[in-house]
């Protein structure tokens, strides 16, 4: 710590973080600004970097992936074993854009990056942002909710159910309403170990006799 509070780094990254100096850099933190845990991040990305004169210490042992990581397919680098879980509200699976959150008491929370939900936390609890990304190595199990529509007619259910189970999908929850125009909505919410899967599982649905419209729901997405 010593090595690396008397070196170029940390200014370095003031400056291209936008502050005057590394006076202005502390006082941020110290306001609740920008959280130290996100300047840690960047400085060690910094670092490890190459084009730098400084290396992190040979004391010093690089962080390694949290243990959780295979159950929930995110990384958030320079945490070790802490717990991660998605967020319910707006369900985000990889290829999504996504930011986290250190909650009290619940390790962090993924968020999508345009969920009505995590904008809020932005602005109220800024310094509690952290910076998530996809572990592309990991394997799990995400959810993800679509909404069906098709013109009424018999065993249109067992059909739509019929295109998720060859797509071997475990589903947790569904709805099914039609209204007085005979157009049905249908619901379902389920499980899916690849989330790349998805289109083609929509795709498929489409094609199904009277079905008109076929979409991922993305529940706490703003305006």
């Amino acid at each position: 710590m010593q090595k690396l509070a008397a070196s170029a780094s940390i200014s370095t990254l003031a400056e291209s973080m936008n502050y005057a100096d590394l006076d202005a850099l502390h006082a941020a933190i110290g306001e609740g600004h920008v959280s130290a845990i996100s300047v840690a991040q960047r400085l060690s990305r910094q670092l490890r970097g190459g084009g730098h004169d400084e290396q992190l210490p040979t004391t010093a042992r690089p962080p390694r992936r949290p243990s959780r990581r295979q159950s929930t397919g995110v990384y958030v680098e320079g945490l070790d074993d802490v717990m991660i879980r998605l967020s319910r509200c707006c369900t985000p699976v990889p290829g999504d854009e996504i930011l986290g959150f250190i909650t009290r008491g619940r390790g962090v929370s993924v968020h999508r990056g345009d969920c009505a939900n995590a904008v809020s936390l932005s602005s109220q609890t800024g310094e509690r942002l952290i910076e998530v990304e996809w572990d592309r190595d990991a394997t799990g199990v995400f959810v993800a909710s679509i909404e069906v529509k098709a013109l009424d007619r018999a065993r249109l259910l067992a059909d739509v159910a019929k295109v998720l189970a060859e797509h071997h999908i475990n589903i947790l929850a569904s709805s099914s309403h039609t209204a007085t125009d005979r157009v049905s909505r249908m619901r379902f919410e389920f499980e899916l170990a690849d989330p790349s899967h998805l289109d083609s599982v929509i795709g498929t649905i489409k094609h199904l006799d009277s079905v008109y419209d076929a979409y991922r729901i993305l529940p706490g997405k703003g305006a």
